[in-house]
């Protein structure tokens, strides 16, 4: 989504600065010269990329034009998920979440939203982060400084 709203404001940002300028528009609808401007860039990143990196280029424009695996659901379910494990270390301790967050895979809380620790990068990060919160190593109110 963003890939197009992208596109249209460097799109409208040419033009109106173009017609700003007191341009004539209709001169930047030009297809020829689209054409060999667009030509030679293709020509240019063929030439200059191995095949493996012309299949990420390829692959992450598809991933920017596609929509985000992120949705509002998936959100509301992280949090119902982070919101069960901080009650429940509320009320048994940080004790008792240590072993969902060593063993996710053994876990019950974690096995309730298969969708967000699906996600390897996700549930490394959730449980990294648990992990120490659970060792003692940080005081839960110990603050940052501020630097001045």
């Amino acid at each position: 989504m963003f890939a197009v709203i992208g596109i249209l404001v460097v799109f409208g940002a040419v033009a109106g600065g173009y017609l700003l300028e007191k341009g004539n528009i209709a001169v930047l609808l030009q297809p020829a010269e689209l054409l060999i401007i667009g030509g030679a860039a293709a020509g240019t990143v063929l030439i200059a990329n191995p095949i493996h990196v012309l299949n990420k280029i390829a692959a992450g424009l598809q991933a920017a034009f596609r929509g985000t695996k992120f949705t509002k659901q998936r959100y509301l379910d992280s949090l119902k998920m982070l919101y069960d494990l901080f009650n429940r270390a509320r009320r048994e301790g940080w004790g008792a979440i240590e072993a969902d967050v060593d063993e996710p895979a053994k876990s019950k809380t974690f096995a309730a939203y298969p969708e967000v620790m699906g996600d390897h990068h996700v549930q490394a990060f959730i449980c990294d982060t648990l992990r120490t919160a659970t060792s003692g190593a940080v005081d839960p109110f110990e603050r940052m400084p501020v630097s001045s």
